[in-house]
Order: C-alpha cells, then structure tokens, then sequence
C-alpha cells in the first residue's frame, strides 16, 4: 500500500437538501490546518475530495504557483504585485 501524499487524518462531509455540499478536511497539524469548501453537487464534492487527497501532477503544481504556464520572468512580476481577483 502507498503512503498518503497529504496530511489529513479525517474527511467529513455535510450533505444538504439543496443537494450541495460542505467538505472538511482535518489536517494532522490542528484545527487552523483544515481546508474547508462547499460545493454545489456531487461531482463538485468528488472532484474537491480528490484535488485537496491526490498527488498533484506538474500542471496542478504550476497552477497553485500562479504560474499557468507563462514565462517565469512574467510569473515573478505577477506575484510581487500580488494576486489577481478570480471573480469567484
């Protein structure tokens, strides 16, 4: 069996009538470590339940940087001025 690449211990999920979601993650670390999220469905809390418990391949790696693919010069600019509003 593999050893696990996150450091949660515990995954609850809230099932609403709504059919929405709301996800915890219990970090090892304590209780300021959790990650919490809703989700508007079921694919929505799958797809969050496997992002937060997967190993990240390169692409998501970059994507959690910032990075998107764009040249490193224009990436560090990006982040010195801080990060762009996503309009969510």
């Amino acid at each position: 069996m593999a050893e696990k690449k996150h450091k949660f211990h515990t995954t609850t999920v809230k099932h609403h009538k709504d059919g929405s979601h709301t996800t915890t993650h219990h970090h090892e670390d304590g209780d300021h470590m959790n990650v919490e999220y809703a989700t508007g469905d079921h694919d929505g809390m799958m797809d969050g339940m496997m992002h937060h418990t997967s190993e990240p391949d390169e692409e998501e790696m970059a994507a959690d940087k910032g990075e998107h693919g764009i040249p490193d010069q224009i990436a560090e600019k990006a982040m010195i001025a801080g990060p762009r509003p996503t309009g969510a």
